[in-house]
């Protein structure tokens, strides 16, 4: 059903490489993962500095184009109240806010919405497609309205965002790798200091900068099968199973056909 719904919406507006976006949030924590380091052989203890700070989680919001654009990230801190030290290192467009759970809601996804017109500038001439997975926080009314006749939204089916979904494939991992890295290089550089919120946007900018590169956002597009459209990208049968008291539905995203299978009340 994707596939069938990106195919006819790609017959109504012909969207090129520059007119498509995936748009996902993940999580930063300002407490680095233990990491390899080289040590001489046969030396069983070694010392290396990780943050003692304890851990905060930040959600990040990125997108990216097929040819490769990428929309400054949008942070969304665990706190009561902004403070623009939060800012004072990094790219000067990202764009950061807070919330009291640390993770994107409704109101702050149209904020974000907001920061990606100003960047992927869609008009009602050009407008983009905007490829989601069906988290709340971007179904709301708000949403649809801001979106209006220049922003097109799809969202993936239920679950499949691993396999489907260009930054979850292979983006966010090495991104996460790289920010932990740079976590490692600022402790070594600055003994006795711990990694805080204050640190997180110039940590995770320089992972960003360093992965953020037009091939990589082509090949994450062609991986899942988007574009260049190409639903056998899944042919090994990958199946999505949703049951209701009244039915079972099966999305069989190989031969692009959805099932519906009547299930007797008896037979539950």
């Amino acid at each position: 059903m994707f596939f069938e719904n990106l195919k006819t919406l790609q017959r109504t507006y012909h969207f090129d490489s520059n007119h498509i976006y995936n748009v996902d949030e993940t999580s930063i924590s300002n407490v680095q993962r233990n990491s390899k380091i080289l040590a001489p052989k046969g030396q069983k203890q070694v010392g290396t500095a990780t943050s003692g700070e304890r851990g905060s989680t930040t959600t990040v919001v990125c997108a990216f184009s097929a040819s490769g654009k990428y929309i400054p990230p949008f942070f969304v801190f665990k706190r009561k109240r902004m403070n623009n030290q939060l800012l004072r290192v990094g790219n000067a467009d990202v764009l950061a806010v807070v919330s009291d759970s640390g993770w994107i809601n409704e109101n702050l996804f149209v904020d974000w919405l907001n920061h990606f017109i100003s960047f992927a500038k869609p008009t009602k001439d050009e407008p983009v497609l905007l490829v989601q997975d069906n988290h709340e926080s971007h179904i709301s009314l708000d949403c649809y309205l801001l979106c209006g006749n220049v922003i097109v939204l799809l969202s993936l089916p239920p679950h499949t965002s691993h396999r489907m979904q260009p930054l979850d494939l292979t983006y966010f991992g090495p991104l996460k790798s790289v920010c932990n890295r740079e976590c490692d290089i600022f402790m070594a550089a600055n003994i006795g200091r711990r990694i805080t919120q204050y640190e997180v946007v110039e940590l995770l900018t320089k992972a960003f900068n360093h992965l953020s590169n037009i091939e990589k956002a082509a090949n994450k597009f062609r991986a899942a099968g988007i574009y260049p459209l190409d639903p056998t990208e899944f042919n090994d049968l990958f199946l999505i199973t949703i049951i209701t008291p009244e039915t079972s539905l099966l999305y069989n995203i190989q031969s692009s056909k959805f099932q519906v299978n009547t299930m007797n009340q008896s037979d539950t």
